[in-house]
């Protein structure tokens, strides 16, 4: 996993934040679904413009068989809302091909809100089939704090969440790359005027050990259950690794 810095300004992250709140619920047919855009499609709204312009400025040159992105929103509304642990996956082929798991190439994260709450990513990641578990329990957590702007990648089979807690208001834009289309992934189309987000020049930055006091957490990762450590305190922004 690495962390950027604010990567773009605070008027690009407010026609964003606005976008995602007149897009959500992604919905097709009653249900809340991800979408899609190609590399090479022309952008019909903002967020798609995001998307193309945040990959072609930072991660084009280390994944140049990308084809396209498939990408979700997260508006939450409730102190009680999170995330539950996932990996980035190809749904349609684990469901017709009896869990066979197929990964993109990378998956992403934008902050659009500071928060408290951060996104935990685990070591742990699924292999060629959903019953399989590589590296459980988790040998390294990942802690990434919301602050407006900030963008984190991280290989995509790592499995990651975030827990309820503080959550209100808290926003995020979440995108994979791919190197094929995966089937049942459908453009939004929402045609809005694409805002030019303006970016900064920012190094990747990979996440500081964290070496003061933790707590522990015992939780589920399917019907398994695990213990792993966390930081005592954090701040809005920071990035931290926990051996556990």
């Amino acid at each position: 996993m690495i962390s950027y810095p604010p990567i773009i300004d605070a008027i690009s992250a407010v026609k964003l934040r606005e976008e995602i709140k007149q897009f959500h619920p992604l919905r097709t047919n009653g249900f809340t679904t991800n979408k899609w855009i190609g590399i090479h499609d022309r952008p019909e709204n903002t967020i798609e413009k995001y998307i193309q312009d945040s990959f072609d400025f930072y991660l084009s040159s280390q994944y140049p068989t990308a084809v396209g992105f498939e990408w979700c929103i997260y508006l939450m509304t409730s102190e009680n809302s999170g995330i539950p642990l996932h990996c980035d996956h190809d749904e349609k082929m684990r469901e017709k091909e009896q869990g066979k798991m197929e990964y993109p190439l990378c998956s992403t994260i934008t902050y659009l809100t500071n928060n408290v709450n951060p996104d935990i990513i685990f070591n742990t990641r699924n292999g060629n089939h959903v019953d399989e578990l590589i590296e459980f329990p988790p040998s390294e957590a990942y802690f990434s704090l919301p602050e407006t702007g900030k963008f984190v990648t991280f290989d995509s089979r790592y499995i990651r969440g975030v827990y309820p807690g503080d959550n209100e208001g808290r926003i995020t834009l979440c995108y994979s790359i791919w190197h094929y289309k995966p089937e049942g992934l459908d453009r939004v189309e929402i045609v809005s005027k694409p805002f030019d987000c303006r970016f900064y020049t920012e190094l990747a930055r990979q996440p500081v050990i964290w070496l003061g006091g933790t707590k522990n957490l015992n939780t589920n990762l399917y019907d398994k259950r695990f213990t792993f450590k966390y930081p005592d305190k954090y701040n809005e922004g920071e990035t931290w690794k926990v051996i556990q």
